[in-house]
Order: C-alpha cells, then sequence, then structure tokens
C-alpha cells in the first residue's frame, strides 16, 4: 500500500468564527501534508441556469487517521478536492477511502 500512496496533498480543515449578525464566517486552516493515491471517478454533467456545469469526483486514499475531520478539503496541486466522504474499507484501521468532489475555483 505505501508504494502506491506517492501523491503529495494538503489537508485543510474548516473554522467557524462568529460574525457580528449571529452567523458564522467559515475559514479553512492547513492541517498537515498527508501522502495518496488520486483515482478519478466519475464525471457528471449537468445544465444549472441554462449553463453545462461538469462534475468530477474521485477516490483518495490515504493512510487512516482516528480523528479526520468530518469536513475537509484537499489541495491536489492547484485542484481543491471537497471531501464528501470517508470510510475505513476493511475496518482494519490501516487506510481511508476517501469520496471527493473538485470544486471550481
Amino acid at each position: 500500500m505505501i508504494g502506491r500512496l506517492r501523491t503529495r496533498l494538503g489537508l485543510y480543515a474548516p473554522i467557524q468564527t462568529p460574525d457580528a449578525l449571529g452567523g458564522a464566517k467559515v475559514t479553512w486552516a492547513f492541517q498537515r501534508l498527508i501522502w495518496g493515491a488520486v483515482e478519478p471517478r466519475n464525471l457528471t454533467e449537468t445544465r444549472e441556469n441554462g449553463r453545462l456545469a461538469v462534475t468530477q469526483s474521485y477516490r483518495v486514499t490515504i493512510r487512516y487517521r482516528r480523528n479526520f475531520p468530518e469536513r475537509a478539503r484537499l489541495m491536489w496541486g492547484s485542484r481543491l478536492l471537497r471531501v464528501i466522504a470517508a470510510s475505513d474499507p476493511d475496518t482494519r484501521g490501516e487506510r481511508l477511502h476517501l469520496i471527493c468532489e473538485e470544486e471550481q475555483q
């Protein structure tokens, strides 16, 4: 497994700070660099407001982290991946599979 995890990713977690109107402002804080394997999955095309919107999804495999953030983002080169779901595929605590969607910047 270690030989497959050769892509360097930046892990970002959200930090909420209250604003003056009773809401919250979300900023993303860098947590650490991690190694993973990125595999393209589905490419979905939808129409939004008369324009074509394309969504690319990926499966990212990383080493198991017990306290993986519930909402997270991964920076992969210049691409920003939003983590949709995280699962331990064989419940052995060795790796996590992350289902991610690329965010358009």
